[in-house]
């Protein structure tokens, strides 16, 4: 506990950071008295006087330092709740995958053994396969959350990974897409990028109810490849870009809310980042060019 100092309390919150500073000391919450003229820190530290250092550099002294053995912060506790959440999720995950691919293979051969059925039941069977097709698209963007592999970086063809991303998804008759033919290499992981483009090809099919157009450019400057999906929606709201790529938050009645938080860890473990702009809706996903070993 201690005064403001030369700074106010605006100034204190905007830096506010995750990572320790030079004196090892760590701020995980910032809290205020009543007329805002008293400042409480949370923070984790070597040792007190490490947290003395610390607050000098505010030109400040503390007043009273508690010692806690354990902090439990609201980002500590969301993070505890994720990891159990992850384990629960990645169990259930196995289990579901074994009836489904019993499911699907009891189809097939049901197809195989009627090549003749009529047009109305083969209707049946590919509503059977959608669904499915679906259910094992919400297991891969759970399994892609909790599971933390290594990436095998390789040279690899952008281009032939997008061809590759589709061939796993059911794109509506009512949507067109249209892809740039140029031709761009870049050291990732092929399987790590095509999940990563199948999450956002399928958040964009959901978000224009299965009509609209998608345009995906791979373009590159000096130390990037950038590959951008444009889609005809009806956009995000503003007020919701921020918590898209936050785990569990999502607007659709069938979402996991983890397909997009999976593609912001594949990118951010290639070194790169995905920045959302609207009108149109455009992901761009940003990777470097050098590889990340």
């Amino acid at each position: 506990m201690h005064k403001l100092g030369d700074y106010t309390k605006e100034q204190l919150i905007m830096g506010l950071e995750d990572e320790a500073d030079e004196f090892g000391v760590t701020v995980h919450q910032m809290m205020f008295n009543e007329k805002e003229d008293i400042l409480h820190c949370i923070c984790s530290a070597p040792d007190i006087e490490s947290v003395e250092k610390h607050h000098m550099k505010f030109n400040t002294k503390c007043d009273k330092i508690f010692l806690i053995d354990e902090i439990k912060t609201d980002k500590i506790i969301k993070d505890e709740k994720l990891k159990v959440i992850g384990e629960l999720s990645s169990r259930f995950a196995h289990d579901v995958r074994n009836p489904l691919a019993v499911i699907q293979t009891s189809v097939d051969i049901l197809k195989s053994k009627y090549p003749d059925i009529s047009e109305k039941e083969t209707i049946k069977f590919d509503l059977i396969n959608t669904a499915i097709s679906r259910i094992a698209h919400q297991i891969d963007h759970v399994l892609g959350f909790v599971a933390s592999k290594k990436l095998n970086f390789k040279l690899n063809n952008i281009s032939e990974i997008l061809d590759s991303s589709f061939t796993g998804i059911s794109v509506p008759k009512k949507i067109s897409v249209h892809k740039s033919k140029n031709n761009v290499s870049l050291y990732c992981d092929f399987e790590a990028i095509r999940i990563l483009f199948v999450n956002i090809l399928l958040n964009a099919i959901q978000a224009m109810n299965d009509s609209g157009k998608i345009d995906i450019k791979i373009t590159r400057d000096t130390d990037n490849v950038l590959i951008s999906f444009e889609n005809s929606g009806p956009g995000i709201p503003e007020k919701l870009i921020l918590k898209i790529f936050d785990p569990l938050f999502t607007t659709k009645q069938t979402g996991t809310g983890l397909g997009l938080v999976s593609c912001k860890q594949i990118a951010e473990a290639h070194g790169g980042k995905i920045e959302v702009t609207n009108n149109p809706t455009t992901f761009t996903v940003i990777l470097p060019q050098k590889h990340i070993s």
